[in-house]
């Protein structure tokens, strides 16, 4: 559970079910929320699929879904590992492939006959970009707006700097490397992250950096260590995987939408400077919030995602 300052518990109901349950491999079921009206043949409605991070869930998103809610269906779903999906264990269930298999599970099962409006944040954003060149994606996927780029681009972005070492450039990287980027190569690490976890020590983390970046309160979801030492699985079986051997880019005919927190100090404005060449539709807009802008503006977010949708709409596409 995520509060911004001193607002009340009841924020977010820490109680509310998932609304339906979405079967996935291997023998899964995937947690899926919604908010909203759903589409009828009568009343066609767009949708919005809303991607989560680490260490959160579904319901991270429940500010933006409720504005949204007005003007569209809005979807989240607790990944893999996380909150009231099954639990997994295992690396190989944490990589990409199987993350998009979820992905496009959900959007068979949510809206079966039209495209969606994909959104991602921290890790959502970043598996978001591989999910847009599956070959569903274009008959499955109308827009996607992001808040990360994809480890493709950070690696190209860090090669970019190591051929050119001037002492920008290399004061550049190694300030991504060891600071921005630094937890998430320790949480690529084995055993430690882990430990760091069942200590307890990661979550008092967060919640420093959460007062320090955002001024927000963090109250931890019941179970999230459990959560958070499954789902470390994604660091280790992608970050550096991508990130050292990085693939030249490829442009996809989906609209991109990169929605960047200028003050976010793990993904900062510059990482995302190689998103366009990407994209063959490409837009950018910022936001000023540091990494949990889904919590701290998600008025500016629901506005940005409805302009988006609406630019590139789902309905008879």
């Amino acid at each position: 559970m995520w509060f911004t300052g001193k607002q009340p518990a009841n924020t977010v109901d820490p109680m509310r079910k998932p609304d339906l349950f979405v079967h996935a491999q291997p023998k899964l079921k995937l947690a899926v929320y919604t908010w909203g009206k759903a589409p009828t043949a009568e009343a066609p409605r767009e949708t919005v699929v809303l991607l989560h991070g680490f260490p959160d869930r579904a319901m991270f998103w429940d500010k933006v879904a409720t504005q949204l809610s007005r003007h569209f269906y809005v979807v989240a779903y607790d990944m893999r590992g996380c909150g009231a999906s099954s639990h997994i264990t295992g690396r190989k269930h944490y990589r990409y492939a199987p993350l998009i298999d979820d992905l496009f599970d959900v959007i068979d099962a949510v809206s079966p006959k039209q495209k969606v409006h994909l959104v991602g944040h921290d890790w959502g954003g970043l598996y978001g970009w591989d999910a847009l060149y599956d070959p569903r994606a274009n008959s499955k996927l109308a827009s996607f707006v992001t808040m990360a780029p994809s480890l493709n681009q950070v690696g190209l972005w860090m090669r970019k700097r190591m051929l050119r070492p001037t002492p920008h450039n290399i004061g550049q990287l190694l300030h991504q490397s060891l600071i921005s980027n630094g937890l998430m190569t320790f949480f690529a690490m084995p055993i430690l992250p882990t430990m760091l976890w069942k200590s307890g020590l990661a979550t008092r983390m967060f919640g420093f950096f959460m007062r320090r970046f955002e001024g927000l309160t963090y109250v931890p979801n019941e179970g999230v260590e459990g959560d958070a030492i499954r789902y470390l699985g994604i660091y280790q079986s992608n970050l550096l995987q991508q990130a050292l051997m990085p693939k030249r880019p490829v442009k996809t005919a989906i609209p991109v939408h990169a929605l960047i927190a200028s003050k976010d100090p793990f993904l900062p404005t510059r990482v995302f400077e190689g998103c366009r060449d990407w994209a063959s539709q490409y837009s950018e807009s910022t936001v000023d919030a540091a990494h949990w802008a889904p919590l701290s503006q998600p008025a500016i977010l629901a506005t940005t995602i409805k302009r988006i949708a609406t630019l590139h709409p789902a309905c008879g596409a």
